[in-house]
């Protein structure tokens, strides 16, 4: 697989990302998942010079971005994990799943690719998963704790 054709990719998701942060940031944890017939994305950055993580889907909550414009970065940076996702098809590689990138201002990035078959994980307890692996966030909600207890008790 040619590696500057994974590079351009990568940098063209983040440039999506960074495009969409309405504010100076610090550091980026993104999330990316292709399966059958759908994929999605969200991520979670920090403003700079603030431990206060954002979620992506709330910005235009947050901020004087219309829902408009916030949708169509994030159709775009679908489109571009889906583009990423097609490479690794087309290339004869293994296909991934879903994808961590982690990113921040001064350049240092990493990528970590899962290949576990989510049909048997609900979309509400990958995302608490990953939140907590990621992120350290606790969730609120008590369907959330159940997730996240269910998750610990397997690392026991």
């Amino acid at each position: 697989m040619n590696e500057e054709q994974l590079d351009s990719l990568y940098q063209q998701i983040a440039e999506v990302v960074v495009e969409t942060i309405p504010e100076e940031w610090s550091k980026v944890y993104l999330y990316g998942e292709v399966v059958q017939g759908s994929q999605t994305a969200y991520f979670y950055y920090y403003p700079e010079r603030s431990d206060k993580v954002i979620y992506s889907h709330e910005i235009t909550e947050l901020y004087t971005v219309s829902e408009l414009e916030y949708t169509e970065k994030w159709h775009r940076l679908v489109e571009r994990i889906q583009e990423l996702w097609n490479t690794f098809n087309d290339n004869g590689q293994e296909t991934w799943t879903n994808f961590t990138m982690v990113f921040d201002k001064q350049g240092k990035f990493n990528i970590d690719f899962n290949y576990d078959d989510l049909s048997k994980i609900d979309s509400h307890e990958r995302k608490t998963i990953w939140k907590y692996k990621h992120l350290g966030i606790i969730p609120k909600s008590n369907s959330g704790k159940k997730h996240l207890e269910k998750y610990l008790s397997t690392l026991e």
